[in-house]
């Protein structure tokens, strides 16, 4: 790693840092959510490290303590993160020229407050003679510095909920601190029109569809914010030079 690579890599941990506390708490949450749930202590570890998608998780856990078929649950998982599909988008412009498996693993790193802090302060892809100039890869290794730190600080929240579970009572009301955390994710990513008319589609069907069972009012808000979301999306489509 050069000294440029790492300075990137750095300020994209530091950036990402800065939203530690809320991250760590979504993280605890979770955690908490596994260890009460059917799962044992290995099999929460191993949903933590490989699953890595705290709405995915906290859908699927109620699905598998009931015994639902795992064909529901991975539908289910897949709908809830059908926002990662978007996200993979938005990146593929910008990192094409990776092999496959550096696509892969930025694929599994990129999270919801990576991809968007990424985005806006690189809305447009490097041309190719500005990649070709760019040797040492700057942006990469500064998303690569913030997926690292989210990464770091879910997982050392998820782990420590799964450790500690037992000894947190239900009356601390820990679910509303995870709604407190997915507030402060989701605020600051509702800057464009198309975000908040896509914010106000999912609540208003989420809230309209309460009563569906298996939570299918969450896949339902999900993909009408996904249809008004690219409905009102304004944002003018790169073309490659």
């Amino acid at each position: 790693m050069t000294s440029e690579q790492k300075r990137a890599f750095i300020e994209g941990f530091k950036e990402m840092s800065r939203f530690g506390v809320t991250i760590l708490t979504w993280g605890f949450v979770t955690g908490i959510a596994m260890a009460k749930s059917s799962l044992t202590v290995h099999q929460a570890l191993t949903m933590s490290l490989l699953v890595y998608a705290g709405s995915s998780q906290l859908a699927a856990l109620p699905l598998i303590t009931v015994g639902l078929p795992i064909w529901m649950i991975l539908i289910t998982s897949f709908m809830v993160n059908l926002r990662f599909v978007i996200f993979s988008l938005g990146l593929q412009a910008h990192f094409s020229y990776l092999p496959m498996w550096r696509r892969i693993l930025l694929g599994y790193m990129t999270a919801d407050f990576s991809y968007f802090f990424y985005i806006k302060r690189y809305p447009t892809p490097q041309s190719t003679s500005e990649r070709h100039a760019d040797k040492d890869h700057v942006r990469l290794y500064w998303l690569i510095g913030m997926q690292f730190s989210n990464w770091a600080l879910w997982q050392v929240g998820s782990i420590a909920g799964i450790f500690l579970a037992s000894q947190i009572p239900n009356s601390w009301g820990l679910e509303f601190a995870g709604a407190i955390a997915l507030l402060a994710i989701i605020i600051p990513m509702l800057d464009r029109a198309a975000a908040r008319w896509a914010a106000l589609a999912a609540t208003v069907v989420a809230v309209a569809t309460y009563g569906l069972p298996f939570r299918l009012n969450i896949v339902l808000a999900i993909v009408a914010a996904l249809i008004v979301g690219m409905v009102t999306d304004r944002t003018p489509r790169w073309v490659a030079p």
